[in-house]
């Protein structure tokens, strides 16, 4: 069970004999939800499910944020493995939807993959702590994961060939401006591995259909285009002709007078001495297909460019041909061709490169303000590269606690503080903790020796005990390093977390994690340490009228209202583990296996809820003036009255089930029966004892020939509890004449 991952359809098979047997015992129908069973209030069987769930997610978490050197390091392994195998850009802790992968061998046999995958389905999720040391795993400068792009089928069948590409990211794919998908030609011939011809992939027809535009030569759909420019693709370069290599003629791309237009050429004469050429134009369509390979064509009418004349010897006469031009060898570029040679038959030549990879190199030399500019925006990285966590200082305090909070500084490095916290509204929209510190430097003139005090407040997990934590923190966050703190609380809950943060290894220790609010006492004791602070607990008494005590308590209550009150907030961005767990982008602070059982625990009580028995809830006109006591409820459902002579066990059991069947309207009603047992009950039947109604579990009481009876039953159960009521108040020695009349006051 610990790294075996079953799916919810094979727990419930292997559970299903466990329920049917509980079912029966219980005295229950089969048809009864499963969830009634897996309730802790109700019958607390254990769902297989749910508790393989809760193991391998707090498993997870403590893999993650392990003391042991050798396994975090195999943690990070581990993940770096899932990344590349699966081709996933990002980190794996970020990814939303584990479909793609899900029916692979490599993912089925990984733990850690399945676990991820898993815990998606919760709205809980792990997470790479912001000052964690662990390598960010994302690559970065891309954009738009390639698995993304392609279709679900296509991306598994080509896993393996786009794995041996490297090709994670779309942007790797685009032009250097990023609005064009490049050619496969281009692709081709930029690869390190030529394997086979250059034939056109499935993958690449696939990827093409989904993210271009129909009849427009690879320019991409407006999702997939980005401000940021892409920086897989290394802009190219080309070798310029100064100085010349002898007579040698060339195809060059050369600029017009006023380097507004780019000119595809052949040389056919060079002037070195006058650093010039004489060149014959070819056209090219690389303006409307900048993805595509260069192609040339010749000019129309041009007959120059096939006399196999100009390349000999001879002298040219150039003043015939409409599409000589005289160009500048300081501004022009040398542009490598597949084939180079002209024949009398050639109608057109292809380039080894895009016009979309050379474009930013040649605008840039023409005008030197492009240049800079596009310098400035490419920045020197390569994507084999992984974004290292840059080093961060230790930890010392949050921010705006140590800015917003300062302290009488003491001769002797000795500083006495009174600490408290408050909660307040639990259960409500407008829930709040309150915490503060009092500061005591006695006979030195304060009045009553306080020399200053703050109050603030904390969200998230509201309970008291991390209010008081709470006021720990901002007190030790004020105090000058390399002192001696006294602190005086009245929880004893918080001198037991400061005993604990003095264990050198509490932090790496399983006693860790079972502690609430983990991560605010694992700061508290990475400040000590790095603070150099000498803490000393001391107990105060609650409520014993103790001045000082009760001034951080009036604090702590009035911090919420209060304008110089300091949010402490955004605990991820101070936690001094690797790898922290979120609900909600709200730290969790909570045993990991505590919390995902109440998790559960609350999806059951939905499901519960989504009854159709329960659905009168939801339609109350006012539901503030009828709340549901489900303490209460819970109680009355699981209360077994000692049996004797007159009530014996087997009564008692009786009793018990009834009480569930009645919870559940379980009862075997006609209309259920017609449900279960189709084939022995008919439609057509109704109530027995009035005939007129279909027999369902309201018509049980509403029936006719019932009413006398249960108004005799109601009225003797009415008797019998006031006369209870009237035995509990005088025992209690209280007025209960108020709530007597409230119960005698029920219809009946």
């Amino acid at each position: 069970m610990q790294v075996t991952h079953l799916s919810e359809a094979e727990c419930s098979t292997i559970t299903s004999s466990v329920r049917a047997l509980v079912k029966h015992k219980a005295k229950l129908s089969r048809s009864i939800p499963n969830v009634v069973l897996y309730l802790t209030h109700a019958l607390g069987l254990i769902n297989l499910f749910s508790f393989q769930q809760q193991s391998h997610f707090t498993n997870l978490f403590l893999l993650a944020n392990s003391s042991s050197v050798f396994m975090k390091s195999l943690f990070n392994y581990r993940l770096r493995f899932i990344q590349f195998y699966c081709l996933i850009p990002i980190s794996p802790l970020m990814v939303l939807d584990w479909t793609c992968w899900s029916s692979l061998i490599i993912f089925k046999q990984d733990y850690i993959a399945n676990t991820l995958a898993s815990l998606l389905s919760t709205p809980f999720h792990l997470s790479r702590a912001n000052l964690s040391s662990v390598p960010d795993l994302t690559y970065p400068n891309g954009h738009t994961p390639i698995y993304q792009c392609l279709s679900l089928d296509v991306f598994k069948a080509n896993l393996t060939r786009l794995r041996k590409h490297g090709l994670f990211y779309l942007s790797q794919l685009l032009t250097s401006q990023g609005t064009h998908l490049l050619s496969w030609s281009v692709i081709y011939a930029n690869s390190v591995q030529k394997r086979g011809n250059a034939r056109l992939p499935n993958w690449y027809k696939n990827l093409f259909a989904n993210v271009t535009i129909p009849d427009k030569p690879g320019l991409l759909k407006d999702r997939f285009m980005t401000e940021q420019r892409p920086v897989s693709q290394i802009v190219k370069e080309l070798a310029p002709c100064i100085p010349p290599s002898g007579y040698k003629k060339n195809w060059i791309i050369t600029m017009n007078d006023n380097n507004s237009l780019s000119l595809f050429s052949k040389q056919i004469q060079i002037q070195p001495k006058r650093s010039t050429c004489t060149i014959v134009y070819w056209i090219s369509d690389c303006l409307s297909r900048p993805s595509d390979l260069i192609t040339l064509q010749p000019c129309p009418g041009c007959n120059l460019n096939i006399n196999k004349s100009s390349y000999s010897k001879k002298s040219v006469t150039t003043g015939s041909v409409s599409c000589s031009y005289s160009a500048s060898l300081h501004q022009s570029w040398i542009l490598p061709m597949k084939k180079s040679s002209i024949l009398n038959h050639t109608s057109s030549l292809t380039a080894t490169v895009s016009w979309a990879e050379i474009m930013d190199f040649v605008t840039s030399f023409c005008n030197p303000s492009v240049r800079s500019m596009l310098a400035a925006d490419i920045p020197h990285t390569s994507f084999d590269t992984v974004d290292k966590a840059s080093p961060t200082s230790h930890l010392l305090t949050a921010g705006d606690v140590a800015a917003s909070s300062s302290v009488v500084l003491s001769p002797d490095s000795q500083y006495i503080f009174y600490t408290d916290g408050s909660l307040i509204n639990l259960g409500t929209s407008d829930v709040s903790m309150g915490w503060s510190w009092v500061q005591i430097v006695k006979d030195s003139g304060f009045l009553n020796s306080i020399a200053t005090y703050k109050r603030g407040i904390i969200r998230a997990w509201p309970s008291s005990s991390r209010a008081k934590a709470a006021a720990i923190y901002a007190a030790l966050s004020a105090s000058p390093a390399n002192s001696v703190i006294h602190i005086y609380t009245d929880s004893q809950s918080s001198i037991e977390g400061l005993k604990y943060c003095f264990l050198s290894d509490y932090s790496d220790s399983c006693l860790y994690y079972k502690t609430t609010n983990f991560e605010l006492w694992a700061i508290i004791q990475q400040l000590i340490v790095d603070k150099q602070l000498s803490v000393l607990p001391f107990k105060v008494k609650t409520h014993s009228n103790f001045y000082w005590n009760d001034f951080a308590n009036s604090l702590a209550n009035t911090a919420y209202t209060s304008d110089d009150a300091i949010l402490i907030s955004r605990l991820d961005l101070a936690t001094v583990h690797d790898y922290i767990m979120i609900y909600d982008d709200v730290v969790c602070e909570s045993n990991p296996r505590h919390l995902f059982k109440q998790y559960h625990q609350m999806l059951y009580m939905k499901d519960l809820l989504a009854l159709s028995r329960f659905r009168f809830i939801s339609l109350l006109i006012d539901p503030s003036q009828y709340v549901v006591d489900w303490a209460l409820t819970w109680h009355t459902l699981m209360f077994q009255p000692k049996f004797d002579n007159s009530f014996t066990k087997e009564n008692v059991s009786r009793h018990h089930t009834l009480k569930f069947q009645l919870f559940l309207e379980d009862l075997p009603t006609l209309e259920s029966l017609k449900r279960t047992r189709p084939d022995l009950y008919v439609e057509i039947l109704t109530c027995r004892s009035c005939e007129d109604h279909l027999e369902d579990f309201m018509h049980l009481f509403l029936c006719k020939k019932r009413c006398i009876k249960f108004h005799q039953i109601l009225t003797s159960y009415l008797h019998h509890l006031t006369q209870k009521i009237k035995e509990a108040g005088d025992n209690a020695n209280c007025d209960y004449s108020s709530l007597v009349d409230r119960v005698t006051s029920l219809p009946c």
